[in-house]
């Protein structure tokens, strides 16, 4: 209470008081906050220190760490007993305040150097205790973008961790690692599929466009706008994956601890050298995990923007946030197809995947004693395909789809209404003269899951036919195009 009594008995004004300790409780957030992000950062650099000094390092930075953990929590309970003695601010300010320190996480690991020297420095004016809503929303905005900033830097360096220390180490043709043969046969690079593409562009290109934006905020939606197409690599990465995944569970014995072989693994061994503390597989996930990371950042920061009232900065966040949605949905859906095995085509060319789900199917056209099995099915611009899902195989794998039959979409028809008159339930019958008796009746989850299915391919099979025409009557497509116009 001593803050308190100073201020009371040294000033007649009240309302003066008030504001005075309101400009120091913002001048203290801010100043805390800085201490702490440094003592964060200052405690990381002196654990990536040699490891003879890592001893000191740790001591050195628990004293720091805990010395602005005493002293904010120190004045926290001046600023409570404040408050409670019914002295402290009034209005916004007083029911709602906004400790920027609120604004960060364990799992942000913010250092100062993402911060603004705006918000580091920030001197204490007399506008700042009637901050308005839509400056208080640009404050929690700068400290999503800090995060962005921050994780971005923290992601690049676990690319790195791959790339310069296992996929280094694994060419290494000096190298005291025994790798298996068979896994030098061009099954190494399956195991990280493009990631030394994403971890350069990221460290050459949009790392350095996002740290821009700590000064630029403005700028957060042109930068993923302009990455829009480059950020498809993400796609072929997470189609790679599986194949990755089962390879991985394959040589777990090489890759990582093995709960059968405790016995020391080479990988292991490399992980420990290299300091890494995470193990392979981890590292493999961090990719996909960034996509989804992004959108969750993005949709923060388009929210503070929007409540700042910054239409026009809103309005490219929220189709860089769209990007963020379409993108690791394209991935996660060639994720899905890279676990198919067994097809003998090429699923590249099988064109757009447009709908992928469980259905219960049986094969045939008699609906009587209707007895389907569970199956994944796929279906691309090019064809349907009909899958059995597998058994995961360990703890690094995923479960498969092994590939049981497919129709071509056109040499295929659908019949939308079966004999039994069931609702949820529509035929696909092959018009291959060669596959004259392959069909499949199939079952949704529900109604409205069977009318997305039927839908989708009443659709598609509609644009095979204009297709054909077009192609087959050019003059007369056209001119009902045109008549249509």
């Amino acid at each position: 209470m001593r803050l308190s009594v100073t201020y009371s008995d040294s000033l007649k004004d009240l309302s003066l008081a008030r504001t005075i300790f309101n400009r120091i409780e913002k001048k203290f957030l801010r100043t805390s906050m800085f201490c702490w992000c440094w003592c964060r950062g200052h405690l990381r650099a002196k654990a990536s220190e040699p490891k003879h000094q890592g001893h000191h390092a740790g001591v050195e930075g628990k004293d720091s760490v805990q010395t602005c953990r005493e002293q904010h929590s120190e004045t926290s309970e001046l600023l409570k007993e404040w408050r409670s003695s019914g002295d402290g601010c009034s209005g916004d300010e007083a029911s709602s305040p906004v400790p920027l320190t609120s604004q960060l996480s364990d799992d942000a690991d913010l250092g100062a150097s993402a911060l603004p020297h705006s918000l580091l420095a920030h001197d204490i004016s007399p506008g700042d205790c009637d901050m308005t809503r839509e400056q208080r929303e640009l404050h929690k905005r700068q400290f999503v973008v800090a995060e962005l900033v921050e994780t971005e830097r923290l992601y690049v360096r676990d690319l790195a961790d791959v790339v310069e220390g296992y996929i280094a180490e694994m060419r290494n043709t000096d190298s005291e690692l025994k790798m298996p043969e068979d896994l030098r046969a061009g099954k190494d690079k399956m195991v990280f599929g493009n990631l030394e593409a994403i971890y350069e562009w990221h460290r050459d290109f949009f790392m350095i466009n996002i740290e821009r934006c700590i000064e630029h905020p403005e700028e957060i939606g042109t930068v993923f706008q302009r990455s829009e197409k480059r950020l498809q690599i993400y796609v072929k990465y997470c189609q790679n994956k599986p194949t990755s995944e089962y390879i991985v569970s394959e040589y777990s014995n090489y890759f990582e601890t093995n709960p059968i072989n405790p016995q020391p693994l080479v990988l292991q061994e490399l992980r420990m050298k290299l300091g890494h503390k995470l193990q392979l597989p981890d590292l493999l996930i961090k990719p996909v995990q960034r996509l989804m990371k992004y959108q969750l950042l993005l949709r923060d920061i388009h929210k503070h923007t929007e409540r700042a009232k910054l239409t026009q900065e809103a309005e490219s966040i929220k189709k860089a946030l769209n990007i963020m949605i379409v993108v690791p949905k394209a991935a996660n859906d060639m994720m899905n197809v890279g676990r198919l095995q067994g097809f003998d085509g090429k699923i590249m060319s099988q064109g757009k995947l447009l709908l992928y789900g469980p259905l219960v199917c049986l094969e045939g056209t008699t609906v009587h004693n209707f007895r389907g099995k569970d199956l994944m099915v796929f279906l691309f611009e090019q064809s349907i395909i009909f899958s059995e899902s597998g058994r995961k195989k360990n703890q690094f794998s995923n479960p498969v789809y092994q590939y049981k039959s497919h129709l071509q979409v056109n040499k295929m028809s659908l019949i939308e209404k079966v004999e039994d008159g069931d609702p949820i339930k529509f035929l696909l019958k092959s018009t291959d003269p060669h596959k004259p008796n392959l069909a499949f009746i199939c079952q949704g989850a529900s109604e409205d899951d069977r009318n997305q299915w039927v839908s989708q391919i009443r659709h598609l099979l509609q644009t095979q036919k204009d297709f054909l025409k077009a192609i087959q009557y050019p003059i007369a497509y056209q001119k009902e195009q045109t008549k249509n116009v």
